[in-house]
């Protein structure tokens, strides 16, 4: 096992996409969104095209599938993101400590301390801000994210000996919001639901910005394609209008006018249809292929690795959300 001060610096912190100074290397950048559900890879290249994209369902030796896959493909050496899923860690939404930035890092530790059902110096803590206009100014409000140490490594320690250089821990919200940063403005703001067994969360963002982000508790198991859905429709619609009231009514931003939602694949058209009746909102699949950036791969395997995705395509340039390593 290495030590959780070896992954970490490694690593360069859980927050990945709000690192300014990340970019793809030369010949591109792998993504690996890592589940309970599986693993999701992804390849972009240097000029942002998804060239790589496959979906593998848990396996027991993870480390030697990742290894063979890049021996495959020649990617040895290349800079790699790897994206935990929500089951990971915990994310909490607290307020911003008036202190300095060189103070900031052990600040937010102290603030999450009494939120944690482990001790603190067994934490990896992560922050990211939220924009100066959110909930209308009044104060200073930043996402935490914290796990075990201990966790981060067993999570990180079977892709240490694949051949890509991992220099990016990041998580599932931030890897999403990405590819969210990327799609085309159309004045309003953005609702992105991702959902996965067990669990969801929902992204609120406006001018490439995220203003919002809250878990759901409610899992794509609970869904049954082509069956009587009353009960998950009923209870997710539920759970993302509270969402939206929330955002409008408590940070003061405008109204949300276009929703997208993963896995968008055929099974879960039915839900698309139904928050459109009820949201009154544009609501479609969140589709990848339409940014423009796929040569070549399955729209399904697209579907199932969102995350993946966007942590090897990288913030948009113009985003300038702050981080800070713990």
């Amino acid at each position: 096992m290495l030590m959780a001060t070896t992954i970490l610096s490694m690593a360069k912190g859980l927050f990945g996409a709000v690192l300014p100074g990340r970019n793809r290397a030369r010949s591109g950048r792998v993504g690996l969104a890592l589940g309970p559900d599986g693993l999701a890879v992804a390849m972009v290249g240097a000029a942002g095209e998804v060239s790589f994209c496959q979906f593998y369902e848990p396996s027991g030796d993870i480390g030697g599938l990742v290894k063979s896959v890049v021996k495959e493909h020649n990617w040895e050496h290349l800079p790699c993101s790897v994206v935990l899923h929500p089951a990971y860690y915990h994310l909490f939404l607290t307020e911003s400590p008036v202190v300095n930035d060189a103070e900031m890092t052990s600040a937010v530790r102290w603030q999450v301390k009494e939120l944690l059902d482990f001790p603190l110096s067994e934490a990896a803590i992560e922050h990211f801000l939220l924009p100066d206009d959110a909930y209308r100014g009044r104060k200073k409000m930043l996402y935490a994210s914290a796990l075990r140490k201990t966790a981060l490594e067993s999570l990180i320690e079977p892709f240490v000996d694949s051949g890509l250089d991992i220099d990016c821990v990041e998580i599932a919200e931030l890897a999403v919001h990405n590819i969210i940063s990327r799609l085309p403005a159309e004045g309003g703001g953005i609702a992105m639901v991702q959902l996965h067994d067990g669990e969801g969360f929902i992204n609120l963002v406006e001018d490439g910005s995220l203003y919002l982000t809250r878990r759901l508790d409610i899992g794509l198991e609970r869904f049954r394609p082509g069956g009587d859905n009353t009960e998950f429709l009923d209870a997710l619609f539920l759970e993302i209008q509270r969402s939206l009231d929330f955002y409008e009514g408590q940070l003061g931003k405008g109204i949300i006018n276009r929703l997208f939602y993963s896995p968008g694949i055929a099974d879960t058209a039915a839900i698309g249809d139904f928050l459109s009746s009820q949201l009154g909102l544009n609501v479609g699949p969140l589709n990848v292929v339409d940014l423009n950036i796929c040569t070549a791969t399955s729209s399904e395997y697209l579907s199932h690795s969102t995350a993946a995705i966007g942590a090897a395509l990288g913030p948009c340039a113009s985003e300038g959300v702050s981080s800070a390593a713990s």
